[in-house]
């Protein structure tokens, strides 16, 4: 069994599917963000607001006072990159009906757009690994991610 250091803790010993999990998380988080930021370069956006549209086109609409615990920023902080983003077309910032002090934020038309684009990018890396596999490999492949990314689900 190998042992594994994350964030300078020294896991425990790990079972060899432990430490492959490990081994691919780190792996597909590594060349997941290698996209974003690749695409964030070419677009002329932060990592932070390419984050910011990628929750909510995953998870939907968030509030405003939301954004800042997602960003892990000051309150201050998280309203001026919504403000930015507000003026730069990519989101817009929408009362609720019912709760004038609750603000959404939405991705526009141009918002989606770039999301897409990134995810794009990260598609054309997982059509080609896939490409690498046998129709035999890419069948066992996807019965285990299901059922991997289906127990994961419930965390």
């Amino acid at each position: 069994m190998e042992s594994c250091q994350e964030n300078g803790v020294l896991e425990k010993d790990m079972n060899s599917i432990e430490s492959a999990i490990m081994d691919w998380t780190a792996i597909i988080t590594r060349l997941w963000m290698h996209d974003i930021n690749q695409f964030t370069r070419t677009s002329g956006l932060s990592f932070g607001q390419m984050n910011l549209m990628l929750h909510i086109h995953y998870r939907g609409a968030c509030e405003v006072s939301g954004v800042s615990d997602l960003m892990q920023m000051t309150p201050a902080g998280a309203s001026q990159m919504v403000e930015r983003m507000v003026q730069q077309g990519l989101v817009t910032r929408n009362e609720v009906p019912g709760d004038r002090r609750i603000r959404l934020v939405h991705l526009t038309r141009q918002g989606e757009e770039m999301v897409q684009g990134c995810i794009r990018l990260h598609e054309k890396w997982v059509h080609e690994l896939a490409e690498t596999l046998s129709s035999d490999e890419q069948a066992e492949a996807e019965r285990i991610l299901m059922r991997l990314t289906e127990i994961a689900g419930r965390s």
